[in-house]
C-alpha cells in the first residue's frame, strides 16, 4: 500500500509539472501573439490558448481524482499496480522519457519555416489527435523551443495517432496544408519517435 501510495504521488507530481510547463508555454505564446500586427487574428489566438489552457485544467483535476479513486479503492493490488504502470508509461511518453512507436503520418516540407508557422503546425497536429510528433527526428514535447528550427531547408515531421485522422486533417481542402504551409503527407503503420533529448 505504501508502494502505491508513492507511485501515486510520484504520477500527481508529474501532472502538476506537465501543467506548469504548459501553462509557462501558453503565457509565453500569448506575450508573442500581443505584438502581432492584425489584432483580430490575435483576438482568435488568445482565446484558443485560453480554451486549451481550460482544457489542461480539466484533465488535471480528471487525473487527481482517478489517482484519488485507485489509491482508495486498492482492493486487488495486482489490478491497480497494473493500472498505475499503464498511466506511469503513458506519462513516460508524454515526458518524452521512451522511445515510442505506432501508426501515424509522416509529412515533408521542402522550405524554411518561420516559428509561426511551426508552432502552429503542431499544435494543428495535436488538435487533430496526435500522440506523440518529432521534426527533423528531434522529439517534441509542451515545452521544446521551434525557434531552433528556424533556419532548416526542409523538415520531416512524424506524428504519432490515427494515420487516417491525421492524414485528413493535413490533406483536406482548408485543411492544416492549405492553412499553415505546402507539403507532402503519408500515411504509415509504423512510425518510430525518439526518446527526447536535452
Amino acid at each position: 500500500m505504501l508502494i502505491l501510495r508513492r507511485v501515486a504521488w510520484l504520477l500527481l507530481f508529474l501532472i502538476v509539472g506537465i501543467m506548469l510547463t504548459n501553462q509557462y508555454i501558453i503565457y509565453t505564446k500569448i506575450g508573442s501573439i500581443k505584438s502581432a500586427q492584425d489584432p483580430q487574428m490575435m483576438a482568435v489566438r488568445v482565446s484558443q490558448l485560453y480554451f486549451d489552457n481550460a482544457k489542461l485544467k480539466a484533465q488535471l483535476v480528471e487525473r487527481v481524482n482517478h489517482e484519488t479513486s485507485l489509491e482508495n479503492s486498492a482492493t486487488n493490488n495486482l489490478e491497480t499496480q497494473r493500472i498505475l504502470e499503464k498511466e506511469r508509461e503513458k506519462y513516460k511518453i508524454i515526458l518524452g522519457q521512451t522511445e515510442v512507436a505506432g501508426p501515424g503520418v509522416t509529412l515533408s516540407i521542402n522550405h524554411t519555416l518561420v516559428t509561426t508557422q511551426i508552432i502552429d503546425l503542431v499544435n494543428a497536429l495535436r488538435n487533430s489527435g496526435a500522440e506523440a510528433m518529432s521534426i527533423n527526428e528531434k522529439r517534441i514535447l509542451t515545452n521544446t523551443p521551434m525557434n531552433q528550427f528556424n533556419e532548416q531547408p526542409n523538415f520531416v515531421i512524424k506524428a504519432i495517432g490515427d494515420k487516417d485522422v491525421l492524414y485528413d486533417s493535413l490533406t483536406r481542402p482548408g485543411g492544416i496544408l492549405d492553412l499553415i504551409t505546402n507539403g507532402q503527407a503519408e500515411r504509415q503503420d509504423e512510425i518510430v519517435l525518439p526518446k527526447a533529448t536535452l
